[in-house]
């Protein structure tokens, strides 16, 4: 579930004393550059907001009553970069003594810094899981988030929607490609009696403009689901529409569909009912929870309501993991926190309430916060977003993880070490 009133929660993390210490210093690792900015920007915008909405109320609380406000550094990592992702934590952490980081997903940018956040204490989360383990305690998981949202859009469209037959996975020929289709496979596992995969072969980044050459295969091969990953939202509607020309009339599903620009950009005929996403969560469907309310209002007043994107909202819920720890937490000191959050098998989630901790079954560690999924979509009108459901992704992988494992081992995305 997601709960709905939580500005009352966000103000008892201050106290009427508001007897300051020492600030809390938290760093962003994304794109801030180039081509992948268009990620990284809203990702670090809604750190950002999350100090911001902190700070208004005096900052944050720890055990002791002490309030902490919360300073933001960004840093680039040039389009996930590992050398690059290094270099920022190392100047985050030596030069700027940041105290907890909030990088991308991908494995190999996790990996590159997990031996250097784990010796100096600092929580590590991602909005998702992407590389854990039990060697590098400080790595956590701050939501389901990605890659496993990839395998809960395509098991929960397939479930639901009993006329898909055969789908399709396009993905780009890259790392964070191929673990997307390891996922979105894992997701179709419990329903292989009646799905066949025709069409996973994986596409050049570089001909990713020649989108009729991309997409002529896969439309060919006559999938009843298309199951995307890797357009930005401009090429996500020029798919779509290449797809519509080769006389595709199935449905969409992906991690991070931009909804609110396909409903500008196509005809309402042409994508209702027929688009579902699984992000994290979406501030802009107002009525989710009153703290995501505040949140999109606050981003429409600074940069626009154009300009919204879901990785706002998704970074933003990802850091409002942390506060629970701070609150319980005699310091704000990473390893106090990180104490504090794991010292159950549940965090009281401010967003998405009770969630537990999950992972040993992939990562060989319970550090992935499994708290539950929204799936949208666009509706009957092909005019709105709709909130279509909410997964329990805990419950579905108890359910299905002896068909979805598996399939996670034989491509290499179940952690070793």
């Amino acid at each position: 579930m997601i709960k709905r009133n939580s500005l009352a929660a966000l103000a008892a993390l201050t106290t009427v004393t508001f007897a300051h210490a020492d600030p809390i210093k938290v760093g962003v690792i994304t794109p801030q550059s180039g081509p992948c900015a268009q990620y990284g920007i809203p990702i670090t915008r809604g750190v950002e907001l999350w100090a911001d909405a902190l700070n208004k109320v005096g900052g944050i609380a720890d055990a002791t009553g002490e309030q902490h406000k919360v300073e933001v550094h960004a840093y680039d990592n040039n389009c996930y970069t590992p050398g690059d992702e290094l270099a920022s934590a190392r100047r985050a952490i030596q030069d700027d003594g940041v105290q907890f980081i909030l990088q991308t997903w991908t494995p190999a940018a996790r990996k590159a810094i997990a031996q250097l956040v784990t010796e100096n204490k600092i929580p590590t989360i991602t909005y998702g899981g992407g590389y854990l383990s039990k060697q590098f305690p400080y790595l956590l998981g701050a939501i389901t988030g990605a890659p496993a949202n990839y395998m809960h859009v395509g098991a929960y469209v397939v479930e639901h929607h009993p006329e898909v037959k055969k789908v399709a996975i396009l993905v780009p020929d890259a790392s964070y490609g191929h673990t997307a289709a390891a996922y979105f496979k894992a997701g179709l596992a419990p329903y292989k009696d009646r799905i066949e995969v025709v069409y996973e072969t994986p596409y050049d980044i570089a001909m990713a403009s020649d989108i009729m050459g991309v997409v002529t295969p896969v439309a060919a091969a006559q999938p009843d689901l298309v199951l995307e990953l890797g357009f930005p939202p401009a090429q996500q509607a020029l798919m779509v529409e290449a797809m519509q020309q080769l006389g595709y009339k199935g449905l969409f599903a992906s991690e991070g569909w931009s909804l609110k620009f396909l409903l500008e950009r196509l005809a309402p005929e042409d994508i209702a009912n027929r688009f579902f996403s699984a992000y994290a969560i979406d501030a802009q469907l107002k009525g989710q929870n009153e703290r995501l309310d505040n949140l999109f209002s606050e981003y429409a007043k600074k940069y626009g309501e154009s300009d919204w994107t879901y990785l706002t909202s998704m970074a933003y819920a990802s850091m409002t993991t942390l506060e629970p720890g701070f609150k319980a937490a005699k310091s704000p000191d990473g390893a106090s926190v990180l104490t504090a959050l794991k010292s159950g098998p549940t965090v009281e989630h401010p967003i998405f309430g009770t969630s537990p901790w999950g992972g040993m079954d992939i990562y060989g560690v319970d550090n992935l916060l499994t708290t539950p999924m929204p799936i949208y979509q666009i509706d009957e009108t092909g005019k709105a977003i709709k909130l279509d459901d909410t997964v329990d992704t805990a419950a579905w992988w108890q359910k299905n993880k002896a068909s979805a494992l598996p399939v996670l081992e034989s491509t290499g995305q179940v952690t070793k070490d």
